[in-house]
């Protein structure tokens, strides 16, 4: 563990000298993640899908603030959609003011999980997001995690039925025979269901153990979240007879908890074998503290010795009599 310590401070010094330049290419590569899983999956739009426009956005993301990506993949959507379909753009507009009321009152702060976790489940590895929600957000971070699988499947259903809305488009199909269809996308869907359960639950399982006192209680609440995570996907799948990739949530699950492991080791590392029991009281309370500091590895200071010194010189001169005097005993006792 000391090495993984030692090589974690090596790469925070790494991040803090070129933070300038990490940070703009974070963000540049997870705003280009998103843009092209919104264009494989509602790429509707031909002009908002060419490339020129994606560098653009990329570019805008790389400058401005995290929270910046979120919108950016918004107007990306919606701009997709209407293409498609004026009636799913403006459906899929008010679930995205409600998510951001929802989200700009419990939680700021955290609506890229909400951008991230569509794109990160049509990458096959969203299991992570609602472990380091849990571990790094507050009481309400299950907030994001079920609006982001709500979104996911949501624009999953509405790229199934799209030869409807395109064959409806122009026609004679009367509004109020397009908008039942695309809430029939959302109605009854099981598997998106169980998904939202399973991720605000896993959230907030997490940081409920997280906040426990005893040792390692992150790492403890990672396991935990885990493994609810798969029981909830299985007790779900039986008893609403959905038919679920059993496999890939369960290795998907377990690459979430590596994945959420190593972002806790990055950001809040402690060292639980020098925390500290305090109790002290005023005139109302008394108080039970437990201090447990955080990992820090101390640069290794080397000492080098100037061989060329007159000392050095003094040494070498004295191991070289050393080495005559044996060498002469020696050759006495062979005699």
């Amino acid at each position: 563990m000391d090495k993984i310590y030692d090589i974690r401070q090596k790469l925070k010094e790494l991040y803090l000298k070129y933070d300038a330049y990490v940070t703009p290419v974070a963000k540049a590569l997870t705003m280009l993640v998103i843009l092209l899983v919104i264009n494989s999956v509602i790429g509707y739009s031909q002009s908002f899908t060419g490339w020129n426009i994606v560098a653009i956005a990329v570019l805008i993301a790389a400058l401005l603030p995290w929270p910046a990506i979120t919108p950016i993949a918004a107007v990306f959507a919606l701009v997709n959609l209407y293409s498609l379909s004026w009636e799913v753009a403006l459906v899929t507009a008010a679930f995205m003011f409600m998510a951001a009321v929802a989200q700009y009152v419990f939680l700021p702060g955290y609506g890229i999980a909400i951008a991230l976790i569509p794109a990160l489940y049509y990458l096959h590895i969203p299991y992570a997001v609602p472990l380091v929600l849990g571990v790094a957000g507050g009481m309400t971070s299950f907030i994001p995690a079920g609006v982001g699988i709500f979104f996911c499947y949501f624009l999953d259903g509405v790229s199934k039925n799209a030869d409807y809305f395109m064959r409806t488009s122009g026609s004679g199909a009367s509004v109020l025979e397009r908008f039942p269809q695309i809430f029939a996308i959302i109605k009854d869907n099981k598997l998106m269901l169980i998904s939202i359960i399973a991720f605000s639950v896993t959230t907030l399982l997490v940081h409920i153990i997280k906040k426990l006192s005893s040792d390692y209680s992150s790492y403890i609440a990672l396991a935990v979240g885990t493994i609810a995570n798969i029981v909830i996907f299985l007790i779900g799948g039986f008893t609403a007879d959905a038919s679920l990739p059993y496999i890939e949530i369960f290795v998907g699950s377990v690459v979430g908890f590596i994945v959420a492991s190593i972002v806790i080791l990055w950001v809040s590392a402690a060292d639980y074998n020098h925390a500290e029991h305090l109790t002290y009281e005023d005139d109302d309370y008394i108080y039970y503290v437990k201090a447990v500091p955080k990992i820090k590895v101390t640069a290794k200071k080397v000492k080098i010795r100037d061989l060329t010194s007159d000392e050095s010189e003094a040494d070498s001169e004295d191991i070289r009599i050393a080495l005559e005097a044996l060498s002469e005993i020696e050759e006495k006792e062979r005699r």
